[in-house]
């Protein structure tokens, strides 16, 4: 699968459907329960590795400009944030030609005003260009895709064509930028680059269900500032790593050294298309006791985060505790309250992330585990080895299932 990190998103529509609201400013930016709409855009897009991201502008540049000045504050050290400003309202497809300069070869292309809640990463593993397609009970006011056996697109059939349940374009694309050079100025994604694609036979739809919302008309706007805090608000699967994702080889600290657990990429991605959080909480008693330092750690959690990713899965953020009462590397001799059988790390990140702890789940190999989950108020299980797919798969699909009975 390609390694891309780049994600550029659309924001210079003028959004006339909201009337005053996007006079002064671009629609993807409005508030939404307390913070821009394209906040949740940008936290979705980083949780799942893209650390290259760049705002397409136009009406209202400005405000995106000091969007893009505050957001590079608060990213992570690894992440970027630019903005590339049309002169002029050049289509969703001119947009991105004018930012050609700052495009990678290969990028995601989100549409700034609508949210898709699926995988992201599987749009990665397509052949060639891609698209999210979402099924929908009937076609209504959208344009409709026939696929061949083999996942290309057939056809784009013109809206009022299609009957019953079919599937649709989700707003969620992985381009090429030659293909984005083959064209002039002015041009459109959907009407002008997907049927060019379609007809070469290159345009692959990967078919997903998932939340998805449009703020672009009043209604669903104001639908938005209660349906998406709750939609963010998710159970979450908190993994042990020694033991659990890999093999407990003694201090492992290097990729070489590493064995990966069987099953572990399919379990992590299987939460991931559940649409459930994953968090990994690990002691790393061997810093504190010189076996490597956190530098090390660190370093090895990159690479696995690098070869998950190559297989559609991420782990939305990773805690590690390095510290232990029988030290002897001087500073790291304490009873800290992140080392497990203390729940400090996993009461860290729910502080952090939206989680609905009365659906969460804690897998460890070590009795201090089952107690870290019992002490934060998450249910546990107590993993033995094998396959981790095959031992949580149930349990995933129960969690993701389990109505949100917690107040958002």
């Amino acid at each position: 699968m390609a390694d891309t990190r780049q994600c550029a998103i659309l924001l210079g529509g003028l959004g006339t459907r909201l009337g005053p609201l996007t006079s002064a400013m671009p629609k993807p930016l409005l508030d939404v329960a307390g913070q821009p709409f394209v906040d949740v855009l940008v936290g979705e897009a980083l949780r799942r590795g893209f650390s290259d991201l760049l705002l397409l502008a136009g009406h209202a540049a400005d405000v995106v400009l000091a969007y893009a000045d505050a957001l590079s504050a608060r990213l992570p050290a690894d992440a970027r944030v630019r903005v590339s400003v049309e002169p002029e309202p050049l289509g969703t497809g001119g947009g991105v030609r004018h930012a050609a300069d700052l495009l990678a070869d290969q990028f995601l292309l989100l549409n700034g005003d609508t949210w898709f809640d699926f995988n992201w990463l599987a749009l990665l593993g397509a052949p060639g260009p891609a698209l999210a397609a979402r099924p929908v009970p009937s076609a209504d006011r959208y344009e409709t895709l026939e696929l061949a056996g083999d996942g290309r697109v057939a056809r784009i059939v013109p809206r009022g064509q299609a009957a019953g349940q079919v599937l649709i374009n989700g707003g969620v694309y992985r381009l090429d930028k030659a293909d984005i050079l083959r064209f002039g100025r002015k041009f459109s994604i959907e009407t002008d680059l997907l049927p060019q694609l379609v007809s070469e036979g290159r345009l692959h739809a990967i078919a997903r269900e998932g939340y998805f919302i449009d703020i672009g008309v009043p209604e669903t706007y104001a639908d938005a500032q209660a349906a998406i805090p709750r939609q963010r608000r998710r159970p979450a699967l908190f993994l042990d790593r020694d033991g659990v994702i890999n093999h407990d080889d003694h201090y492992v600290s290097r990729p070489e050294r590493l064995r990966w657990m069987d099953g572990a990429a399919d379990a992590i991605r299987l939460a991931n298309d559940l649409g459930l959080h994953v968090f990994v909480v690990t002691n790393q008693a061997g810093v504190a006791k010189g076996h490597h330092s956190e530098a090390d750690v660190q370093a090895l959690h990159r690479w696995m985060a690098a070869q998950l990713r190559r297989a559609a899965a991420h782990v939305d953020d990773w805690r590690y505790c390095p510290y232990h009462p029988d030290a002897t590397v001087p500073g790291y001799a304490a009873v800290h309250p992140w080392r497990k059988p203390a729940p400090g790390m996993l009461n860290d990140l729910m502080a952090h992330w939206p989680v609905n702890r009365a659906h969460s789940l804690m897998v460890g190999d070590q009795p201090s585990d089952l107690a870290a989950a019992a002490a934060a108020g998450v249910a546990s299980l107590h993993f033995t080895g094998g396959n981790l797919h095959a031992a949580l798969a149930p349990r995933l699909a129960a969690m993701a299932a389990a109505p949100d009975e917690e107040p958002a």
